[in-house]
């Protein structure tokens, strides 16, 4: 026995000895490809990068456990990437029912579809990877793969939001151990003996090397206070015009919030606190809430009156005394405001939260006319932790556990611009600035003339207070820049509106709204803050088969009904102004940004030309914005072309393929027995995933009953039913684009389940 175990530790030495490049050029390589795809942060989801992960670590693991031939470990490796990807998809097996070439093929797209769109990326990873692993054998390529993974890494810093300190920092780390292991390699094929020798003594031999590179990697990594000595060629050109890029490759890291030097959230959301405004943050696309409405609209939260020249305060009418409570069901919600002249737009909503995080509002279009339900459509009464505060229309919620779902309906007052210029703004208080309503007038003691100075000269000449506000919001929208990541560094003032006007002059929608509400007051406008979240998306499916079809999406559903997707990225702020008689009306200055108003008539305004201390300062940040535009996308996907193109590897996506099998299997059959067939499909992948339909139930039936389940489904639904019994009891033949449509609702629906 002692015999056989020495001659198996002979030959697993010998393995090891003999394929020991291979398996740390597998392993470096899929370290470095790591690092490359932290350049999708923000557009990938967290399970797209959980999946990827996996999928690296056990294509490294088959290359250090296994010892055959290339194309059976790369068989072995494409196992694991369909069990990976199924896994993370919550893959369901469905079975094969019938022996024609419609049930193989509905087979077929049943159990890949479920696959999406992970599959897609996990082949284009893993082929990527098993390429490099293996095409790197010679010096030359190695320094041409990280060479190019390093410029990859600067471009996406330097141009994107992305920061890509730490990435470049483990690329280079790569590198070197990798010019390392080559030049071991090379030795060992060149001088075996001198190998075999230095193989007697491993520890001293690889030790100091391994120190040095070691050594090297947490000085780049844990020094970024050092100041760089190699800079990108974007950052030395800019920077040689006399600009600055935020967020760049050499620049130093940016100060983690325990650090008490930053005083913004580090990725955006629902802020807690608005006391300190500033700073920047990454964006945060994971899901917050699904919002079924009859109208696209912003989703209120909370309402700030006092600013401090730092940041926001609650309202001193914010009071537990002022509120309503023991609410009850479709009850009308009274208001502080009159508004009388403003014809309304009723909007119902159903929410449905995402997540586990406990809020203290119930987010709503607003004003809010009637809390339909909390929680159960059939309850008669709603939570007692429920409140309504008239003077701020907000829906208070002091529970510990937040509602699941909810429903409201709001009553939004109609945009009627020239009804509006001829309102004053305010409540005609004798005295404005000591009534009952000062509070929305009031500024700092210690406001700087030159802001009130600024507001004077924007609003010159204006005929009425409403041409005053849309003057303000005009002036903010195209005179400064939208930026994630502002460069503080060049604030000056203690006041946060003092220094974006004069100084920084860009930011995000904190930035764009308290300046607003600074710049109203200072001409006499009654404003306040409100925070929330923009309207989200719609299924990117329904918005991409309009305009596939030629039409734009605004005119087939101009009032944007449907259900959202609102993700931490949408959260947002803006301002409100009182006119008599119209009640608050709500503004948008931050660029991008457009409220989603219900217009009865609108009008032109003239914005005044003002030169500001400094102006040509901008000129350089007008071009390095870093919110997530469409320059900055084409820019990470030139660059990640480069790697691309050098691997010759060419993956149709899988939804291609699934769609033109549709196609083709549907050419079969007569085009209504298609949306029956696709509508049986459905309800077997709607049984998968728990919605039964009973045997004595029709589908009509059975959607609506799903639909009171999942109210961010039930419009969709209610389509497929309709769409169904035209198809099956109706004399009309479907048409080809209406077959597409139908296919391409089923599966919105099937993703959201």
């Amino acid at each position: 026995m002692s015999t056989i175990a020495a001659a198996f530790n002979r030959k697993i030495k010998a393995n090891w000895l003999e394929h020991w490049y291979r398996r740390i050029a597998s392993l470096l390589t899929a370290l470095i490809v790591w690092q490359l795809v932290q350049v999708f942060q923000g557009y990938w989801w967290e399970e797209t990068y959980r999946c990827v992960g996996w999928l690296l670590l056990s294509a490294v693991a088959v290359d250090w456990i296994l010892t055959w031939k290339t194309v059976y470990r790369l068989i072995i490796q494409g196992a694991m990437v369909l069990i990976i990807t199924g896994i993370t998809a919550g893959y369901e097996y469905v079975g094969l029912k019938g022996n024609s070439l419609a049930a193989t093929g509905a087979w077929l797209s049943d159990n890949v579809v479920q696959l999406d769109p992970y599959i897609g990326i996990a082949v284009l990873v893993w082929s990527f990877t098993a390429f490099y692993s293996t095409w790197t054998t010679k010096r030359s390529r190695v320094i041409l793969f990280v060479f190019i993974s390093l410029l990859v890494l600067m471009i996406c810093d330097s141009f994107t939001p992305i920061y890509l300190w730490d990435e470049a920092a483990w690329a280079i780390f790569a590198g070197l151990a990798w010019l390392i292991a080559d030049h071991l390699h090379r030795f060992q094929r060149e001088h075996p003996n001198s190998w075999s020798e230095l193989m007697d003594y491993p520890i001293s031999f690889f030790l100091p090397m391994l120190a040095i590179v070691t050594g090297i990697m947490v000085l780049g990594i844990l020094a970024p206070s050092i100041t760089p000595l190699v800079k990108d060629p974007y950052t030395i050109w800019v920077e040689s015009r006399g600009g600055t890029v935020s967020g760049s490759y050499t620049d130093a890291k940016p100060p983690s919030p325990s650090s008490g030097t930053s005083n913004a959230d580090t990725s955006s959301g629902y802020s807690r606190n608005d006391a300190e405004l500033g700073g920047g943050f990454e964006y945060d696309y994971s899901p917050v809430m699904y919002v079924s409405t009859t109208h696209r609209s912003y989703w209120r939260g909370e309402t700030r009156s006092r600013y401090t020249g730092n940041g926001w305060l609650p309202t001193n009418k914010e009071s537990s005394s002022s509120r309503v409570n023991g609410l009850m069901p479709k009850q009308q919600l009274p208001l502080d405001d009159k508004r009388d002249s403003a014809a309304m737009v009723r909007i119902e909503q159903a929410y449905t939260m995402i997540r586990e995080d406990v809020y203290p509002v119930l987010f709503a279009a607003s004003p809010v006319h009637q809390v339909n339900w909390v929680n159960d459509e059939q309850n008669r009464t709603l939570p007692s932790e429920l409140s309504w505060d008239p003077s701020n229309w907000t829906l208070h919620w002091t529970g510990t556990t937040y509602p699941k779902t909810y429903s409201v309906v709001s009553e939004l007052p109609v945009l009627n611009e020239p009804a509006l210029k001829q309102a004053s703004a305010g409540w005609n208080e004798q005295n404005p600035q000591t009534g009952d309503h000062s509070e929305y007038y009031e500024l700092p003691a210690a406001m700087a003339p030159r802001v009130t100075q600024l507001a004077e000269e924007i609003v010159a000449g204006a005929p009425n207070d409403y041409e005053k506000a849309k003057r303000i919001e005009s002036f903010l929208k195209e005179r400064y820049t939208y930026t994630n990541r502002p460069d503080i560094s060049k604030r000056k003032s203690a006041d946060f509106v003092e220094s974006f006007l004069f100084e920084v002059k860009q930011g995000y929608c904190d930035y764009f709204s308290t300046a607003m509400a600074v710049l109203g007051r200072s001409v006499g406008l009654p404003v306040r803050w409100v925070k929330g979240y923009a309207p989200g998306a719609l299924p990117e499916e329904q918005e991409r088969m309009m305009r596939e079809s030629g039409f734009n999406p605004s005119f087939i559903n101009p009032t944007g009904q449907g259900t959202y997707t609102v993700r931490n990225a949408d959260a947002h702020s803006w301002v409100e102004i009182y006119f008599d008689g119209f009640g608050w009306i709500p503004f948008e200055p931050t660029p991008g940004f457009a409220f989603p108003y219900s217009i009865e008539e609108a009008t032109d305004v003239t914005v005044p030309d003002i030169e500001l201390p400094g102006e040509d300062d901008t000129v350089v940040s007008e071009a390095e914005t870093t919110s997530p535009n469409l320059a900055s996308r084409l820019v990470l996907w030139t660059s990640i072309t480069l790697l691309v193109l050098l691997s010759v590897i060419v993956v149709i996506r899988r939804r291609n393929v699934a769609d033109a099998w549709v196609r083709l299997r549907n050419r079969a059959v007569h085009p209504n027995e298609v949306i029956i067939a696709e509508t049986n499909r459905f309800l077997r992948y709607a049984r998968r995933k728990g919605l039964r339909r009973e045997d004595w139930e029709t589908i009509r039936e059975a959607s609506e009953r799903w639909g009171a389940e999942r109210k961010y489904l039930r419009q969709d639904l209610k389509e497929v039913a309709d769409r169904f019994e035209r198809a099956k009891y109706g004399r009309a033949v479907i048409g080809t684009a209406d077959i597409e449509h139908f296919v391409k609702l089923v599966r919105s629906i099937r993703e959201r389940l």
